[in-house]
């Protein structure tokens, strides 16, 4: 005569999945986490011309606060907006070289800010061709923004842009 044990047959059952558990072929699909969001960086430019010359400051801080500080001096004839937009495209391009994927600029002349925003019309064909240009550029990052700062803010930015001004001019 045979009669139901439930706690022999559960403990059985139990051993025999332990014992091939390695055996059994996944039912489902592992569950796929979504990839997390790309990391805000920060861009700090500044240009600027003097009579000996024209440069920029370049200030890039990852979401680690890791920096990145570049001083570029421009062998070739430059005006200050040009230097502006020489300037935010050297660390456009920089980012996109690191792998940036979403990009705060940071500048402290309202104009440009305004330019780029597109609020303001740029009537010069240099100008509008440094626009496209940026426009190019931002198109390469998921996201991409610019804002204008107070020039107490970018005090860094401003103070290297003015050093490759002044000082690199005898370099070739």
């Amino acid at each position: 005569m045979y009669c139901a044990r439930n706690a022999i047959k559960g403990q059985v059952m139990a051993d025999y999945l332990a014992e091939t558990a390695a055996n059994i072929p996944a039912i489902c699909d592992p569950v796929q986490l979504p990839a997390p969001p790309p990391e805000l960086w920060e861009l700090y430019t500044d240009g600027a011309t003097s009579s000996e010359g024209a440069g920029a400051g370049l200030i890039l801080t990852g979401p680690h606060q890791e920096e990145h500080t570049y001083v570029l001096w421009f062998n070739f004839k430059v005006t200050n907006n040009e230097t502006e937009y020489e300037a935010l495209l050297a660390g456009m391009r920089i980012a996109r070289e690191l792998g940036v994927k979403k990009l705060q600029a940071y500048v402290d002349s309202q104009l440009f800010a305004n330019l780029i925003k597109g609020t303001f019309d740029a009537n010069d064909k240099s100008m509008q061709s440094y626009l496209a240009l940026v426009y190019s550029l931002a198109d390469t990052f998921i996201d991409f923004r610019i804002s204008q700062i107070p020039r107490s803010q970018n005090k860094q930015a401003d103070v290297l842009s003015k050093l490759a001004a002044l000082t690199f001019n005898h370099l070739e």
